[in-house]
């Protein structure tokens, strides 16, 4: 009876304690996953296409916004446009009205170009600079059932003179560039025509783009000299050689994208925002390849991106509310909040010499310009990717010896009452 008795002590007794010794190894299994971040892993800007589909949890910072505004002065309404010239000086247009404002960094002062009234009842569109500082600019008619105006203008900051030109062909100029010779391209929002207008005899050129009702829009230049452009409505990426005068259209990966702005980084990548799928694109040109990434914000309504120096792309979140960063190398992005709710932020660009981002704010009560200091932004999101990675690599450390530790006490605990129940066993065989 007492040998019996003894087996179905050890039956019940090693059951619990191999329960336990199995949970404390699996629970520290568990939870050594658990304290390794898996959401900062290092991927390269040509594995973009694996990072997408984990687009809504890589690696997002949102921190306390770095985000500085500056109030537009009485008179002005909403900003639209923008651009920036090598004085750093800010250039945009009004939403609504027939100014052309500028800010001086240095001076902390604005400056109102208004249009002249012999232009009639039209204000000012889409802005752009020239190589030689000028800037052109598209117009937009003014009061509702005037003439659409078929102009395109520039203005010299040196004498503060305004020209406009007439185009022909009743072609609507809409959004424009200009290229390193100082050629300008420009849409016709009525037209599916990319134009030219040379810089020296003015004279007028244009090429029709093969893909119909593909709506163009976003124009820029690469080293090249070639022309790209997004069609929205095709949800192609667009390109014109004009050396040979031939277009290359490339199309999207993502269905319906409804593609935005672009820009081109220094290494000759298409960068470019899809508004309604929200994500941000790239087009190698060299590898003919695509690459997407989710915006960590939902259903943000990306409208305008610019690349930095260090190879980072900055963005607009127009729903959102935010203005984002993303870093092709780690694949993570950062957010920031702009402190006007609802300011609608429309257009951006960079001051490369004073590393500094500006972007306008469209919403009508906003009247606002938002700032942010590139470097300063970068050095805290690099100590705060760095501050994130430590504690997770010390905390994996600690988990694993506690795990041994645990593993250690389980198996001298077994052997110990082993030892007591083999013991047990001997005496009472004797008895």
């Amino acid at each position: 009876m007492s040998a019996t008795s003894n087996y179905s002590l050890h039956k019940i007794s090693y059951g619990p304690i191999l329960f336990l010794y199995g949970s404390l190894l699996c629970g520290g299994s568990v939870f050594a996953m658990d304290g390794h971040d898996h959401g900062n892993a290092p991927a390269s800007a040509v594995d973009l296409a694996n990072v997408h589909s984990h687009g809504d949890t890589k690696g997002q910072v949102i921190s306390a916004t770095p985000i500085k505004e500056l109030a537009l002065p009485e008179g002005l309404s909403s900003a639209q446009s923008m651009a920036i010239d090598s004085a750093g000086r800010v250039w945009f247009t009004e939403k609504i009205g027939k100014n052309l404002a500028v800010y001086d960094p240095e001076k902390k002062a604005f400056a109102i170009h208004p249009l002249p009234s012999s232009w009639g009842k039209m204000g000012f569109s889409n802005i752009t600079l020239g190589p030689d500082g000028d800037i052109w600019f598209t117009v937009t008619r003014w009061i509702e059932g005037a003439e659409e105006p078929h102009i395109l203008g520039r203005f010299s900051p040196a004498d503060g003179y305004f020209t406009k030109y007439a185009i022909p062909h009743n072609s609507i100029p809409e959004e424009l560039t200009v290229d390193a010779k100082g050629a300008v391209w420009f849409f016709a929002s009525n037209k599916n025509y990319l134009y030219r207008v040379d810089p020296k005899t003015f004279a007028l050129k244009g090429y029709p783009i093969p893909t119909a009702n593909g709506n163009p829009k976003s124009l820029a230049a690469d080293q090249k000299g070639h022309i790209w452009f997004v069609e929205s409505n095709a949800n192609k990426i667009g390109e014109f050689d004009p050396e040979l005068e031939v277009f290359h259209e490339h199309e999207v990966l993502t269905q319906f994208a409804n593609l935005g702005k672009l820009s081109i980084d220094k290494h000759g990548k298409i960068w470019f925002v899809e508004v309604t799928a929200n994500r941000i694109g790239v087009f190698s040109p060299e590898q003919k390849r695509f690459d997407e990434v989710i915006i960590p914000t939902p259903s943000s309504s990306p409208v305008a991106l610019v690349n930095d120096d260090n190879g980072n792309v900055w963005f607009l979140e127009y729903k959102g509310n935010k203005v984002g960063v993303f870093n092709p190398e780690t694949a993570i992005f950062h957010e920031y909040d702009i402190p006007s709710f609802g300011s609608l932020p429309a257009n951006m660009a960079i001051d490369r010499k004073r590393s500094l981002l500006w972007f306008t704010q469209s919403a009508t009560e906003a009247k606002r310009l938002g700032m942010i200091s590139i470097n300063e932004v970068l050095a805290e999101s690099n100590m705060q990717n760095t501050a994130s990675q430590t504690p997770s690599e010390e905390k994996s450390s600690d988990v694993s010896l506690s795990k041994w530790l645990a593993s250690f006490i389980v198996i001298i605990g077994i052997a110990t009452l082993g030892g007591w129940i083999a013991r047990r066993s001997r005496k009472g065989g004797h008895s």
